[in-house]
Parts: C-alpha cells; structure tokens; sequence
C-alpha cells in the first residue's frame, strides 16, 4: 500500500502549536503512530471540509463553539465534545464567528488504530460529548510536550497517551440535555474567569462573586467536570505563574509570592512546594 502524506495545517488560525512525529504513513503499518498534534486557536472564519483523510484524526474542542459535519451526520461543537473521522470519512468543520473554537487534534495511524478507536466509545463518523474536560486538556498538552521534544523514546511516549486518550472515552459521555449543556457553558465561563484574572482573585468567595454564583455550586460545577476544586485551580495557576517569574534572572522569591497575591512568603513556599514538589529557592536555581 502506498504511503501517504498528512495535508498541510490551516492557515485559519490566530495561534497553534504543533508537534509533527511522522511525515508519511503506511496504514498497514504494525502497531499505533502518531503522525502529528496541534492546538489551535480558530480565526472567526476558520473552515476545514474535505472528503477523505490519510488516516485517523481526533479533535477535541477546549472551548468556542461550531458544527462538525461528518459523512451525512452533523454535530453541534462546544467545551468537551471530541469526534473522530477515518480515511474515508468526509468533514467538514465549522467555528461559531463569535465564539471561535480553541481545540486540540492528533492524527495517527496503524493497524491498531481501528482495533482501539473499536474498543472506545468513538468510532469514525461520531462525536461524544465528555464530562471530564481537564483530564483530556491534560492529556493533549503531554502529548504535545512529549511529541515536540524530539526524543528517540517520543513516538512510543505519544502513541501511549493516544491509547489512554481512547480508552478513556468508554463510559466518559455526559448527558446531552440542556441542562448539561447549560452548566458546561457555566463551568467554562467560571474557568476562564480564573485563567484571565487568578493575579486579583484570592478566595473561593472572590471566584464565586466574580462569576455571580453560588460557592457550593461553583464547587460542584468544577467537581462534575473533572477539575480540582475552583480554590485549588485558582492556587494551580498563581503558583504556575509565580514559577515562570522565578525562572527569570533576578526574580527574588519574595517578589514572585508578591506578584502572585501571597502576603507571607512562608505560605508562598509551603504552597509552591507542595504543588511544584521542591521549594520555591531550590525551583529557581534549577532552571536558571
């Protein structure tokens, strides 16, 4: 069998990363491969429609909204819908103007790749919609990281994470009722609100005023989604964004538990080594 090529990436994207592993592939290859991962961030005009794919591919929406159109079905795109098309499977992928789609890919192939997306809950031609939306960010961004560190071991690494990405579709669909949808677009305004302002936020009350909601439900919202409570991913983000500052020359640790909205920098360094595993000094003299 002839190998093929993957086509190129969209051009309608504000932003993307990409991780390319494979540049051909021979479908009747032993085992499972990745050929490449992305994330992208869509342009309000961002259009994909094709006809047939060199092999497999996998997308997972983070957030926006959109239409899949798959051979002669169509799928309504939101936060946590993930849809799969095969080599003969005809696509066509919309985003929403307003609301552009932020979502992640993975192309792959190999003659476990019908075997495994078989033994999942999706299947060439269908979409889910997954509850456990930050298990599967978590997974794409190993994935990326992985497949862009040019490592001998990364093509295994990554058709690893791929497995568990599939496996871990079975039984992950959430209701579709509009109840559900109506919390996960809740759940994704309240996430985006620390992701944009965790500098200013400093407590679950200040998350849960911010967002005009109740501090129960809020827990609740995150809860059914997969993420740690919205106080740990508010702590998760500060304490990320204080490493970044201490791996730049000159950052005192005091500065950095400053700027991240810690008054005592004893906390600070309790709350960073617990979440980093090594204290902030120690983190800072490693990655200078």
């Amino acid at each position: 069998m002839r190998s093929k090529s993957i086509p190129p990436v969209s051009l309608q994207v504000s932003q993307s990363r990409y991780c390319h592993l494979e540049k051909v592939m021979l479908r009747s290859r032993q085992g499972l491969h990745v050929a490449c991962a992305g994330h992208e961030v869509c342009r309000a005009d961002y259009m994909v429609k094709r006809s047939a794919f060199p092999c497999y591919g996998l997308e997972y929406v983070e957030s926006g909204s959109g239409t899949v159109c798959l051979d002669t079905k169509c799928y309504p795109l939101r936060a946590g819908v993930l849809f799969v098309y095969g080599p003969t499977t005809a696509h066509h992928i919309v985003t929403a103007p307003k609301t552009p789609l932020r979502k992640y890919f993975v192309d792959f192939f190999g003659r476990e790749a019908s075997r495994l997306l078989s033994a999942g809950s999706v299947r060439p031609g269908t979409a889910l919609q997954i509850s456990d939306l930050e298990a599967y960010r978590v997974l794409f961004e190993m994935l990326l990281t992985e497949g862009g560190r040019g490592l001998n071991t990364a093509p295994k690494i990554c058709a690893a994470l791929l497995r568990i990405l599939i496996w871990k579709t079975t039984g992950a669909q959430s209701p579709n009722t509009s109840d559900g949808r109506s919390s996960t677009r809740t759940f994704q305004y309240c996430r985006d609100l620390i992701d944009e302002h965790h500098l200013e936020l400093q407590t679950l009350g200040d998350i849960a005023r911010s967002a005009g909601i109740d501090k129960v439900y809020l827990c609740r919202l995150f809860r059914s989604h997969g993420y740690p409570s919205p106080y740990s991913y508010l702590v998760r983000k500060k304490i990320s964004k204080a490493a970044e500052w201490l791996g730049m020359e000159g950052c005192r640790v005091q500065e950095a538990a400053e700027r991240a909205g810690f008054s005592d920098p004893y906390h600070f360094s309790r709350v960073f080594k617990r979440e980093m595993g090594q204290s902030p000094r120690a983190f800072a003299r490693h990655v200078r």
